[in-house]
């Protein structure tokens, strides 16, 4: 792969000289026999020739050459002015583990320059209470990423702090800022600083579940469909204009585990292409329909109790895929905490079942269509529905 590498660049080599050639001689934005044309022809910045040579710099022969043609095909006379760089100055803004496959892509893909990384402060945690740094911030030093800002205070007319973060932002002049999972509301002085854009990734098809928790919520109301919406962001909560959006489905048996693998295997690929193509200006932006909204509050641990003798199937196991990863459900059987920690139903018998109890007060047994439960006693191991039924439902 290197020396394909280093061959593809060889190649563009000649590809440069005559660029150059072109810009002394012919180019109205170049040469000195054309000044009076300079800055009216080019509709880009930078414009085609300077643009051309640096995309045949950092992608070589091949993609080099497609892109700069791409770019000539697009620069028309009556184009407005618009910014397109060779690559994407891009800071990215997480403090979630589902951020890092989106900050690996990110840094990998040539198109795309990571000059720097926005997470959420260290904090205690443990046992021992002591002081552990955000997983983005670990795994941006693995990258090799320096520029790594973990500001307590963000907006810069509230505080001195928040005036030296936007100052920083602002030096970086930066095209995109990647917002996915933060954890904090960014100020509108901040989402105005980069050239292109300010963008977020969130987990649902909007307007719909706007908020901390929009995948548990699909599966809270029985979606059988969630989607990724890419979107520009505004001041308000997930109110900014729609760039695109990509559906997955949810079926039966899947949990909120198994859709934030899907994002993370699928949809950092589909970042990238998106934030290209915003880049390039071939998408554009959807207003969202403010009155078909929903929101979705943040998920508490008391969020997980059911009560396994009156709430139906239906319920408890749309919140045991919602909570599968935290809080998980729990009921409490003589006072102890009991943990559902798996349950699989049956898909055919779930329909002539979903409104009954899981559990029957009158011969204690497990609703027929389970197939599999592993439940977890306070301070107890977990344990298969014979050894549940045996020790606790006698």
């Amino acid at each position: 792969m290197k020396h394909i590498k280093t061959l593809n660049h060889i190649l563009a080599q000649p590809i440069i000289r005559l660029i150059r050639l072109y810009q002394l001689t012919l180019s109205p934005d170049e040469s000195i026999f054309f000044l009076f044309l300079r800055g009216r022809v080019c509709a880009h910045h930078p414009h085609c020739s300077k643009y051309s040579i640096q995309v045949l710099k950092r992608y070589g022969f091949r993609p080099g050459i497609w892109y700069a043609f791409d770019r000539v095909l697009h620069c028309t006379p009556s184009m407005t002015i618009k910014h397109d760089p060779a690559h994407y100055r891009t800071i990215f803004c997480s403090s979630a583990p589902i951020g890092v496959p989106f900050l690996n892509d990110l840094t990998k893909d040539k198109r795309f320059e990571v000059i720097g990384v926005v997470t959420q402060p260290d904090k205690p945690s443990g046992r021992g209470m002591e002081m552990h740094e955000n997983i983005i911030k670990t795994e941006a030093k693995k990258l090799g990423i320096k520029n790594i800002q973990t500001p307590n205070k963000l907006n810069p007319e509230k505080s001195e702090e928040g005036k030296e973060f936007a100052d920083r932002l602002k030096d970086q002049h930066a095209d995109f800022l990647v917002v996915i999972a933060y954890g904090k509301i960014l100020p509108q002085a901040i989402l105005d600083i980069p050239h292109i854009g300010p963008i977020n990734v969130h987990w649902s098809k909007l307007p719909n579940y706007r908020g901390a928790s929009p995948i548990q919520s699909s599966f809270l109301n029985g979606d059988t469909e969630t989607a990724v919406t890419i979107m520009y962001m505004d001041a308000g909560m997930d109110t900014g204009d729609i760039i695109d959006t990509l559906p997955i489905k949810i079926p039966f048996s899947r949990t909120t585990k198994n859709i934030i693998e899907a994002f993370q295997q699928q949809w950092p690929h589909f970042l990238c292409e998106t934030l290209r193509k915003t880049g390039k200006w071939y998408l554009g932006r959807t207003p969202q329909d403010h009155n078909k909204a929903t929101l979705c509050a943040k998920i508490e641990k008391e969020d997980g109790e059911i009560n396994p003798y009156t709430d139906t199937l239906e319920s408890i196991y749309r919140k045991y895929r919602a909570f599968y990863l935290r809080p998980k459900i729990y009921f409490f059987h003589e006072g102890k905490r009991i943990v559902v920690e798996q349950l699989d139903l049956d898909e055919n018998l779930y329909t002539e079942n979903q409104n009954k109890p899981l559990l029957s007060k009158e011969n204690l047994l497990l609703n027929k269509c389970v197939k599999t439960i592993l439940i977890k006693p306070e301070g107890k191991k977990s344990m298969d529905r014979d050894s549940f039924k045996n020790g606790y439902l006698k």
